[in-house]
């Protein structure tokens, strides 16, 4: 299948269970049933979400003694189920790792999910400390991946997860989303209110904020 091609591991079991399926949700089960699988019906603009972990997806810890946040479900899809939007969007996982943890495989599985996408605008939920770094990867990939020059493919993250009241979280999925309108075909990072080329961007060491190189 081409949409399998090229994935190993978790992400292949993903991408079997997730994209060859037709399953369609009403809008009171996609509030019910948060999962990697919800898509939304009514739409015009087709966005594929592509989770990767980070602070974003982080969870208080199920387990009993539990100290450590856990990676759990999309974010994206606890975000997108609150409120009413005219999308037709897909949720999948590449992997649910801490974006220091993220290997140069990590970025292959992320970048062949963006080539085999079936859309053109992609949205990627990514740990802040090397979102930069694989905005970069994706960047360099489209150089010889002619799949990727048609295609607006934004990454974004939060500084806090969404399960708090104070994340930033919403507001950068919405400036992702909002970005797919009006961004020319390439590679970008939605963070603290902009929305850059990764080689425009950079991140302040003592504030932790994103903002343009000087």
């Amino acid at each position: 299948m081409a949409w399998t091609k090229g994935l190993t591991g978790k992400a292949l079991d993903e991408f079997k269970r997730v994209l060859n399926r037709e399953e369609y949700h009403d809008e009171a089960k996609a509030t019910r049933d948060i999962s990697p699988s919800t898509i939304r019906r009514r739409s015009r603009k087709k966005i594929l979400f592509i989770q990767t972990g980070g602070t974003i997806d982080k969870d208080y810890p199920r387990k009993t003694k539990g100290y450590a946040f856990e990676i759990t479900t999309p974010a994206v899809a606890r975000i997108l189920s609150a409120i009413d939007v005219d999308l037709d969007y897909r949720s999948i996982t590449c992997c649910r790792k801490d974006s220091t943890e993220i290997t140069q495989k990590d970025r292959r599985n992320i970048l062949i999910a963006c080539v085999k996408a079936p859309v053109r605008h992609i949205v990627i939920t990514h740990g802040t400390d090397t979102i930069i770094e694989t905005a970069k990867y994706l960047q360099d990939a489209a150089k010889w991946r002619k799949e990727l020059r048609k295609k607006i493919i934004i990454l974004t993250g939060a500084m806090k997860p969404q399960k708090f009241v104070d994340s930033d979280a919403a507001f950068n999925v919405g400036a992702a989303i909002g970005a797919l309108n009006v961004c020319k075909p390439g590679i970008y990072v939605a963070m603290s209110g902009r929305v850059l080329n990764p080689d425009k961007m950079e991140r302040n060491l003592k504030t932790g904020l994103f903002q343009s190189k000087l």
